[in-house]
């Protein structure tokens, strides 16, 4: 009796696991606009760095921005682990069970990124070469680096929409079409006031990177597209 008991308890808990309730999709958009949000919050904290260090010469100069890249690598490998950590709580079920394994494979790739430019950076700083250590080498892997990150960037705007089909319902309207959002008034009311307080007035610039862009796609469905809110009366 007492193995038989313990059999069911696995079975149980397997069942648990397995068959988690899938998170509310309101909650997944808010998430993602955080995520880009402090994205586009932490690169504004590095250009403004930049522009302080650019004050500099010569050998400070470098010194400043090799201690500027830890330092702000630091910062956001420190948000991109808690990406993952919110990111792995989650669960869609299909047809968008791929959303949130996409984004943490993602997250993960940036916080390795990050950790190379930092260990590149520590290096560098130290202005004494090392032992076994291609200076030159790991001068040149920098640009790759930031090519791989606005890959990464990229990656992120390409799920915008995907992102943003959470929020319609799937019952058609009497035209047939998906015109209404699972979502309230109050609801897609505070997904736009959390885009417009991390991105302001750059949702209206021209030249934006992909963060950006990102928050700029998912306003203009918000508010541009005529989707109906689960409240609205008509």
């Amino acid at each position: 009796m007492r193995v038989l008991n313990v059999i069911l308890i696995a079975l149980v808990s397997f069942s648990s696991a397995s068959y988690a309730a899938e998170t509310d999709h309101f909650m997944v958009v808010k998430e993602f606009i955080k995520e880009i949000g402090e994205m586009q919050n932490l690169r504004e904290t590095a250009m403004a760095d930049i522009a302080e260090t650019s004050k500099y010469d010569g050998a400070e100069q470098g010194q400043r921005t090799m201690t500027d890249a830890i330092r702000n690598g630091t910062r956001a490998k420190q948000k991109l682990r808690l990406n993952v950590y919110s990111l792995k709580r989650m669960k869609l079920d299909k047809p968008f069970d791929t959303v949130i394994p996409y984004l943490v494979k993602f997250n993960e790739v940036k916080i390795d990124l990050y950790d190379e430019l930092i260990k590149t950076a520590k290096v560098l700083v130290g202005a004494v070469p090392q032992k076994g250590v291609d200076l030159n080498k790991l001068v040149s892997r920098m640009p790759e680096i930031t090519a791989e990150m606005e890959y990464a960037d990229e990656s992120f705007f390409k799920v915008t929409p995907m992102i943003f089909a959470l929020l319609i319902d799937k019952k058609p309207d009497s035209q047939n079409h998906m015109s209404r959002l699972i979502i309230t008034k109050e609801q897609g009311d505070e997904l736009v006031t959390s885009l417009n307080n991390w991105f302001g007035e750059s949702l209206n610039e021209k030249k934006q990177n992909w963060s950006v862009s990102s928050g700029a796609v998912m306003k203009t469905y918000l508010t541009e597209k005529g989707f109906n809110y689960s409240d609205d009366l008509n």
